[in-house]
């Protein structure tokens, strides 16, 4: 069998047939790759970080343009080793992302560099609309710098500030909810999420307070509601970074739609 392939495919006229099939066959190929649109080719692309792939909307950056995401979502690559972006001038490592659930276990990069802080900022993430904190978590407040009657309560540890020791401490709301907050004085304190499994953890002493703060904490973000539809089209979905409302965009492989691909609206291939 094998040696009448080869001789098959040896002879003068089976060579000048398969001559002629990829003379007809690859330029159409060739030709339904570069018909798609160039916003629904840059926009197909995902990136990986480090250990985190398939980096896609609404996220954007490491080679995906702002188009393909929203821009407060913009993404970047530190030293080719681990994702991290910016919310209100506070820096978070993205430790993992799940696309399905739309979700991402984050943790404050200043707080991954060591529990005693030199600029005492709430998680600037806590309080916005476009994440949202998932039921796992608890609200950790860490204290620095309080006075000597809070000395030798649960969960202290030292930090040092210019030469200057001082003791810190940690405690979750509910303390605080008890009324523990009038015993704390000539304080600065830092408020951060961490999982709930993580803190109790700490309180058995199996990890250590920065052991928990380096699990991260977890946080739902918000993406538009037309991009379920538009992703059923098969678009990808993006942003029109000409227009002033950064507008929804669908793009498609022949050109950007406002919503899906199947509508019979396009926009203009201006992002």
């Amino acid at each position: 069998m094998g040696d009448t392939a080869t001789l098959l495919l040896s002879s003068p006229s089976s060579s000048v047939l398969v001559f002629i099939l990829i003379i007809l066959i690859v330029p159409q190929v060739l030709l339904c790759e570069g018909d798609n649109d160039v916003y629904y080719t840059e926009c197909h692309r995902s990136f990986k970080c480090g250990t985190v792939p398939n980096i896609t909307y609404p996220l954007w950056g490491g080679g995906r343009p702002q188009f393909c995401g929203l821009l407060a979502f913009r993404v970047d690559c530190y030293e080719d080793e681990f994702p991290i972006f910016e919310y209100q001038e506070q820096k978070y490592r993205v430790l993992k992302i799940d696309q399905h659930l739309r979700t991402m276990t984050i943790t404050r990069i200043d707080l991954m560099e060591g529990t005693c802080l030199h600029e005492f900022r709430n998680t600037s993430i806590m309080d916005s609309t476009l994440f949202h904190m998932t039921p796992v978590l608890k609200s950790l407040n860490i204290f620095y710098g309080c006075s000597d009657t809070m000395k030798n309560i649960s969960n202290e540890f030292m930090c040092f500030y210019d030469v200057v020791r001082k003791s810190a401490f940690f405690i979750d709301d509910i303390f605080l909810d008890r009324g523990l907050c009038s015993f704390i004085t000539n304080c600065v304190t830092s408020k951060v999420p961490v999982l709930w499994s993580a803190l109790d953890d700490v309180g058995r002493r199996n990890i250590s307070l920065q052991e928990a703060l380096n699990q991260g904490f977890d946080v739902q973000y918000s993406d538009h509601p037309e991009c379920p539809t538009c992703a059923s089209s098969d678009g990808f979905c993006g942003s029109n970074t000409s227009s002033s409302s950064s507008s929804f965009t669908c793009y498609c492989r022949d050109k950007p739609h406002p919503r899906t691909c199947n509508d019979s609206g396009a926009k203009n291939s201006s992002a």
